[in-house]
């Protein structure tokens, strides 16, 4: 069955992806038509100043608070410095540990594979090549440059070194027994497993039990979890080739691939793997509703109880997905309360049908991870003011300056427009609702990863109201990631 319907407009507006219909009046950063005023002697057009002054002014704001955080951190001075910021001095708001790292026989190797595949990527984006090719190859180049870039500090161990610690899922695997059983049993068994697990949906450990299977021991449970973390940019550009037409899809994709939380993070945290499963919810949720497909809503409700199973943040894509829906709900309610009870249907059966398979109590779990993350030591205890700004500004600075300085100007931007009801509006909604629910308070770089293509919606945009150059922003977002990899112990 099909809800049949006109393809998919930006949201908010009256235009499709890429059109110039319906386009709001110009303003400051979201300047007018082509004109001789803006382009070169060469004919081509100059990236506004406001793309220079904004990048500027937030990486100088995140540089300060980092080292303000650092320097809180570490009592102001009175901590010697002869004892090292791992693992417990952090630039608060960011979980990054000042300490370079460098292997230098790898960096011989991994150094110049980052710097040329970086190179293929800014390629890539102005090769006119078939979308599902362009996919592919991304994936392969995010591979690439995530491997290579962790191997930077000490060599191919450094892909599976972050999940050597006694708390990561797979110091689980093989040790759950039965699935069925251990789903049944799994809020008396919460206590009992590794911290991250006990903080987590019972889907996450048994992720990790299926990866085991496939491939047995630490190593393989580090390299399944960085190819498929790759695979998200299927949902890159499928979300942003639908808001922003084939050209803004080309740069998220580019961007994405480029992104120091994504190469930082996709090699290797497991928030990787939980991030593919978000974004693809929120892909197929957001063309149920904007396409009316039944099979696409069906999918989305699908996706969203899988995520649910696999982190409590996936609660944040309801965020996400209110404003566009609300923004329908006027003129097409009937289709919007159809799309909206499917989805719920769907979510709701397949819990049901894991309780009658296996015993799952969903409620239960949840009490009984209320109660573990109460009682630990970690992020339950730190400041909530600090982090109810700090997660926003954590996840965005390492998404890349850039691209922090683009979601700041289209922010203001959807003030001025009052575009509520637009995936934009949703997207920021979302990232301010991640520090405001206060249950992360930190860390955010890895558990915010699933935001990272559903941001670069907005993010494009602006870039491109900009003018600005892909050949810039890659070498800005690729400066930063070294950076941070050369200067800093990350964890994941």
């Amino acid at each position: 069955m099909t809800w049949h319907g006109q393809g998919p407009y930006e949201l908010g507006t009256n235009r499709r992806p890429g059109s110039g219909e319906g386009v709001s009046q110009p303003c400051d950063d979201q300047p007018a038509g082509p004109s001789d005023q803006g382009r070169s002697a060469g004919g081509v057009e100059r990236p506004a100043p406001a793309f220079r002054r904004a990048t500027a002014a937030t990486a100088l704001l995140a540089v300060a608070v980092g080292a303000t955080g650092w320097l809180y951190q570490r009592h102001w001075g009175r901590l010697p410095w002869s004892v090292p910021s791992k693992p417990w001095y952090h630039a608060v708001p960011f979980y990054l540990f000042p300490g370079p790292q460098l292997a230098p026989r790898a960096a011989v190797v991994a150094l110049p594979v980052v710097l040329l595949a970086a190179v293929a990527v800014v390629v890539l984006q102005r090769a006119a090549v078939a979308w599902r090719l362009r996919i592919a190859v991304s994936s392969a180049l995010l591979l690439v440059i995530a491997l290579a870039a962790s191997a930077l500090a000490a060599g191919p161990p450094s892909w599976w070194e972050p999940f050597r610690y006694d708390g990561e899922y797979p110091q689980a695997a093989g040790r759950i027994g039965a699935i069925p059983s251990f789903l049944r049993e799994f809020p008396e068994r919460l206590a009992t497993l590794p911290s991250h697990a006990a903080g987590h949906p019972a889907g996450a450990t048994v992720l990790y039990e299926l990866l085991g299977r496939v491939w047995p021991g630490i190593q393989g449970a580090a390299l399944l979890t960085v190819a498929l973390g790759c695979l998200g940019a299927v949902n890159v550009a499928g979300l942003a080739r639908d808001q922003l037409g084939e050209d803004g899809g080309r740069w998220a994709l580019a961007l994405w691939t480029l992104s120091p939380v994504v190469v930082l993070y996709t090699a290797t945290s497991a928030d990787a793997v939980f991030a593919l499963v978000l974004a693809g919810a929120a892909l197929a949720s957001l063309r149920g509703l904007t396409r009316r497909s039944a099979a696409w809503t069906l999918a989305g409700g699908a996706l969203l109880w899988l995520s649910s199973m696999l982190t409590y943040a996936a609660v944040l894509l309801l965020v996400f997905l209110l404003p566009p829906a609300a923004g329908r709900l006027r003129q097409e309610r009937a289709t919007v309360l159809r799309w909206a009870a499917t989805t719920a249907g769907a979510v709701l059966a397949l819990v049901g049908l894991l309780w009658l398979a296996t015993g799952y109590d969903p409620f239960a779990a949840i009490a009984a991870v209320r109660r573990y993350y109460g009682s630990a030591p970690g992020s339950a205890h730190r400041p909530y003011a600090v982090y109810l700004v700090g997660d926003g500004l954590a996840f965005g600075a390492m998404l890349g300056v850039p691209l922090l300085a683009a979601l700041a100007a289209r922010a203001l931007a959807l003030v001025r427009e009052r575009a509520w009801a637009s995936v934009d509006a949703g997207a920021l909604a979302m990232l301010l609702a991640g520090g405001a629910w206060g249950f992360s308070r930190g860390e955010v770089e890895r558990i915010f990863l699933f935001m990272a293509p559903l941001l670069l919606v907005p993010a494009v945009r602006q870039l491109l109201a900009w003018r600005a150059r892909m050949p810039v922003v890659a070498a800005l977002l690729l400066a930063q990631t070294l950076a941070v990899q050369l200067l800093f112990f990350t964890r994941w």
